[in-house]
């Protein structure tokens, strides 16, 4: 009796036990069982033999969206820079000041600008010095570049004078109270004056480039002009003015490299393009992981007070060097190497079956002029030039 007891309590537990036996198996086994039909792989271009090829190239880009304005001239064995800035002044007048501007009633009896420095890019112990200059024609304020600097107009006179420098503030006065007060008179009624603001061209003297901070959104410290004015015979009073355009023309020379190096740099700007023939891939095959590896060249790179010395690289959707897909991918930097997980690019590659390579960037293009150099697919010591690594899996031949 007892025995017909412990039977029918663990009945339940047999018939479970006798169930699980005759399951499929589990997920972990199928995946055992599927090891035997698969290999995983590893394609290394400094290990396998494949073709790659790399250069640079230069394309000018509008910086007035950067948050610097650049002025200076920087001369070395590797390149020489210069670098102006042209910018404009707006004002805002209480009511009772706009009827006297309107009336020609007002003085302006002396005027400085505030430029606030937040880069430096050569010796800063070297001078800088720049003149000042009215422009005199239209110029496209959201669109210029150094290729429209040679039909800007400007006067010759340097109206600019007592400039002094610290290590946060540059200041410069105006010499022409008549412009000023255009300007004034244009942010009343553009039809009352024209205000195409300035020009400043550094000297020949200048060797070191400063970076001041630009007009941005967030910006409080852009550039701003004090003016002393003077209603004769009723009040002298000191008014402030704000930048509303100001952009940089960064003009730079072909960078003398030595032969295998490729390079990428900021504002000027310098881009290089990279490939790699993964034609040796076996059909079929799924990416489970590729990563770019580029060596730098420290001895030929140059970098300015405050950077960032990350790269980007783009997908490259034709033959074009700048006709990109997507969003870019950060090469960080570390041990004088810059590196980045390019899976998504070569899956790309794989699926789409073509393969124009890759476009890299400084990781902020419009900041400074950073230059980085970088070894290429024809550097003289092969194990330092770009490197692909690439884990894949295919079926194995049955």
């Amino acid at each position: 009796m007892k025995f017909n007891f412990v039977f029918i309590l663990l009945l339940p537990a047999l018939i479970c036990l006798i169930s699980a036996c005759n399951d499929e198996p589990s997920s972990l086994g199928i995946e055992i069982l599927e090891s035997d039909y698969i290999i995983v792989n590893t394609f290394d271009s400094q290990v396998d033999s494949i073709q790659q090829n790399s250069s640079y190239f230069k394309n000018v880009v509008s910086l007035g969206s950067s948050d610097w304005i650049l002025i200076g001239r920087n001369q070395s064995s590797l390149q020489t820079l210069s670098s102006s800035v042209l910018m404009k002044f707006i004002f805002g007048f209480a009511d009772s000041l706009v009827d006297d501007i309107r009336n020609d009633s007002i003085d302006v009896l002396d005027s400085w600008v505030v430029l606030t420095n937040k880069y430096v890019y050569g010796d800063t112990l070297s001078s800088m010095d720049f003149t000042t200059h009215k422009i005199t024609s239209y110029w496209p304020t959201s669109n210029f570049t150094i290729d429209d600097l040679p039909n800007l107009q400007y006067e010759p006179i340097n109206i600019g004078t007592d400039l002094t420098t610290s290590d946060t503030l540059y200041t410069f006065h105006i010499d022409d109270d008549n412009l000023v007060f255009s300007w004034m008179k244009n942010s009343i009624d553009t039809n009352l004056a024209k205000n195409y603001g300035i020009y400043l061209d550094p000297t020949p003297s200048s060797n070191k480039i400063i970076g001041f901070q630009a007009l941005t959104l967030l910006s409080s410290q852009a550039a701003k002009i004090n003016v002393v004015i003077q209603k004769p015979g009723s009040f002298v009073d000191t008014i402030s003015g704000f930048v509303s355009v100001d952009v940089s023309a960064v003009a730079g020379s072909e960078p003398n490299l030595p032969s295998g190096l490729i390079c990428s740099q900021s504002s000027v700007t310098y881009n290089s393009k990279l490939t790699f023939d993964i034609g040796a891939l076996p059909v079929g095959l799924v990416i489970n992981k590729a990563r770019l590896i580029l060596t730098a060249d420290s001895t030929n790179s140059v970098f300015g007070s405050s950077y960032s010395k990350n790269l980007r690289v783009y997908y490259l959707a034709s033959n074009d060097s700048l006709d990109t897909e997507g969003n870019p991918i950060t090469l960080s930097y570390s041990d004088n190497e810059y590196s980045a997980d390019i899976t998504s690019f070569v899956r790309s590659w794989i699926s789409k079956d073509e393969n124009y390579g890759l476009l890299i960037q400084p990781n902020n293009l419009t900041l400074g002029t950073e230059f980085f150099a970088i070894k290429g697919s024809d550097y003289s010591d092969a194990t330092q030039r770009p490197r692909v690594v690439i884990t894949y899996t295919v079926k194995k031949n049955l």
